[in-house]
């Protein structure tokens, strides 16, 4: 069998309010009306895909599913199968925190209505935590009753990631050769993954890896067409993610009154620690729970482990 066989989930396209001509691409299992949904966003790199890896025990798409939720997964736009014509000619980092949550608004007003309800949970793992907690504090605040962040980034200096993303000639600002998008191959998922997991550890299936990327690549019409093949990720992202890691916040906690739980990978370095627990302490939320898995990294819920994440977050879902 190959990961297309278990590639089962149910597609939903839905018009941006935003973004004339956009169709931004819902993935679900057991979209049942009379269940309560549960929505899922991505972050900086990979799309819904993430959350639904199509292979045995891998999806925490299905997993909500089999809990007894309906569950959604979006794909911001120019991600996944949110196919953009304004990204394809656009030479500027594209689709930051700002318009990101005008793609969640969409897509919680549309399952609100498929399901009759006035709120949903809403789950944002790594730069999606930004947005949904950005959600959740500005224009979604009523419509979200409970709110996972997922690898949660807030505003911590994080000199990793800033050499990463930082001008070679001037440290101090982000890099201007950023244009509107990077391109993802194998390897690099594979490079930035593998320096997070201790030597000689055995956190991965590399099954559950194929099947995401292979997944993924095939999402980007255009990815074959790259040496190695590879599939373009927006850069807005990058903008917010410079912000973050200069330690300057995106969104108040303390305007984050839902019920929320922070969940993270014990040896993350990218949501860290110290970063999470700054946001733990700062929410407005009265009911707050902080997770973390141990043997765990940024991607802990596509890892071995993954069941301790999914049996986490569905009890708080409860």
């Amino acid at each position: 069998m190959t990961w297309r066989d278990h590639d089962t989930a149910a597609s939903h396209f839905i018009a941006s309010s935003d973004e004339p001509g956009l169709r931004l691409h819902i993935r679900a299992h057991g979209d049942d009306p009379a269940r309560a949904p549960v929505l899922f966003v991505h972050g900086a790199t990979y799309a819904s895909r993430l959350y639904d890896i199509p292979h045995p025990g891998a999806s925490w798409l299905r997993a909500t599913a089999e809990a007894g939720f309906a569950a959604y997964a979006l794909d911001i736009r120019g991600y996944g199968l949110s196919h953009s014509q304004v990204f394809e000619t656009a030479e500027e980092p594209y689709a930051r925190a700002s318009e990101a949550i005008r793609d969640i608004d969409d897509a919680v007003a549309w399952i609100c209505a498929h399901h009759a309800v006035e709120s949903i949970c809403l789950i944002g793992g790594s730069w999606g935590s930004i947005t949904t907690a950005l959600y959740a504090s500005t224009i979604g605040a009523a419509r979200v009753e409970r709110l996972v962040l997922y690898a949660p980034i807030f505003a911590e200096i994080n000199t990793g990631w800033l050499t990463i993303l930082a001008d070679p000639n001037d440290p101090a600002r982000l890099d201007p050769r950023h244009g509107a998008a990077r391109l993802v191959t194998q390897a690099a998922t594979r490079e930035r993954w593998d320096a997070e997991i201790p030597d000689g550890a055995d956190w991965r299936d590399e099954a559950v890896f194929q099947a995401l990327v292979q997944a993924s690549l095939v999402d980007d019409p255009r990815s074959a067409g790259h040496d190695p093949p590879a599939f373009r990720a927006p850069n807005g992202t990058f903008l917010d993610l410079w912000e973050a890691f200069n330690g300057r916040r995106l969104y108040d906690p303390k305007d984050v009154h839902c019920s929320t739980l922070l969940i993270r990978g014990g040896a993350d370095p990218t949501s860290t620690r110290t970063d999470a627990l700054r946001l733990f302490d700062g929410l407005g939320s009265a009911d707050r729970q902080y997770v973390e898995i141990a043997n765990g990294a940024h991607f802990a819920s596509a890892e071995k482990r993954a069941h301790r994440v999914f049996q986490a977050v569905n009890a708080f879902l409860v």
